[in-house]
């Protein structure tokens, strides 16, 4: 790991921020419909990977509303089922108080990198005003690209002129923190918030 003095801060969003469960969206939907499995409409999505044609932006909730309309009939309508793909998020509150402590030390940027879709973002940012504090943004949907794909990483130091040896991304998935590290970023992997605390204490330390 390069040394540098830790000056931009990259939040994940979802398992880190703010947690999330899909099978809240599954069986909410499958409740509403006499005929139709949460498993069925589960492994139907995640065959057709369609969850991550939404999050890079090639294709809309609405059109995948009206993919498993035709294909699972249905009656359900559009705004319920918009609700129920939104609301299957919690909050961090641990990670929420940590964001709102680093937003007021002058010497840390702060920035979101996430693999999302206008309605999650939406419906965060509504109901999660903490996240608000990220202004600064690179999402998965504008640019076409999700991580761990490299290129979203680069687009984001590029973007906001980042020394990535001064940069740290703090992320749930393994992947994504070890593309990071290739590119020169110092990473945490977001397991838990008692470990992850002492990490950054101790490469914080580390640096100053």
């Amino acid at each position: 790991m390069r040394k540098g003095p830790i000056e931009n801060i990259i939040f994940d969003l979802g398992n880190t921020l703010v947690y999330f469960d899909f099978c809240y969206f599954y069986d909410r939907v499958a409740l509403h419909e006499k005929n139709l499995n949460a498993r069925s409409l589960k492994n139907y999505i995640n065959k057709n990977k369609l969850g991550l044609k939404i999050t890079r932006g090639t294709l809309s909730i609405k059109d995948v509303f009206k993919i498993l309309k035709k294909k699972f009939r249905l009656k359900i309508s559009y705004s319920d089922f918009l609700f129920f793909y939104s609301d299957i998020f919690w909050v961090n509150s641990s990670m929420k108080t940590f964001v709102e402590k680093i937003a007021r030390i002058k010497r840390f940027k702060i920035f979101l990198l996430s693999n999302t879709d206008p309605a999650h973002i939406n419906f965060i940012d509504k109901n999660f005003p903490f996240v608000k504090l990220l202004k600064k943004r690179v999402l998965s949907y504008k640019v076409k690209l999700n991580k761990p794909q490299k290129k979203i990483f680069q687009i984001t130091l590029e973007k906001y002129k980042l020394e990535p040896s001064k940069t740290l991304l703090i992320d749930d998935i393994k992947e994504n923190v070890q593309v990071s590290e290739s590119l020169g970023m110092k990473a945490i992997q977001y397991k838990n918030h008692k470990t992850f605390l002492k990490q950054f204490s101790r490469l914080n330390k580390k640096q100053e």
